[in-house]
């Protein structure tokens, strides 16, 4: 009983050791490279006057864990609701010729992401690129884009 309890109190340790990084393994575990962007929506003009200015950020992340495919994962995210909010995330050869294309949108949402396998054996000169779409009333519409390569 003893010997349970040492090991439970062991793992729990472990565990809280393991969680104060920020970040788990399973979200950097082949993490190759990344490239974030971010925007601010300034008020288009319609709406009231008063209005602040918003803070929107597309990511664009390229995995190559050890025995698995590799992948993109495109992250569009806002620091306050969106009408809409939409990412894409398309993989190409290194010739440019495009090998998936995979995309996602939500409405009255601050987060989006979407994944798209590379599907390539050699993925030496391949990249990703993530398109990103923001839209709120009153706001001007964003519209950015993330590149990043394996």
């Amino acid at each position: 009983m003893k010997l349970k309890r040492s090991l439970m109190v062991t793992a729990l340790g472990l565990a809280i050791l393991g969680s104060t990084t920020g970040a788990s393994a399973a979200e950097t575990e082949g993490l190759v490279n990344s490239q974030e962007k971010s925007f601010t929506q300034e008020p288009d003009g319609t709406g009231s006057s008063i209005l602040a200015t918003n803070k929107v950020k597309g990511r664009l992340d390229v995995y190559k864990p050890p025995l698995r495919s590799s992948y993109a994962v495109a992250k569009s995210s806002a620091n306050r609701m969106q009408d809409y909010i939409y990412a894409r995330a398309k993989t190409y050869n290194g010739d440019g010729s495009l090998i998936k294309s995979k995309s996602a949108s939500a409405t009255k949402a601050d987060y989006i992401g979407v994944k798209t396998m590379n599907g390539t054996v050699y993925f030496g000169n391949d990249f990703a690129i993530g398109t990103h779409t923001f839209k709120l009333k009153g706001y001007n519409t964003i519209n950015g884009q993330t590149k990043a390569y394996w």
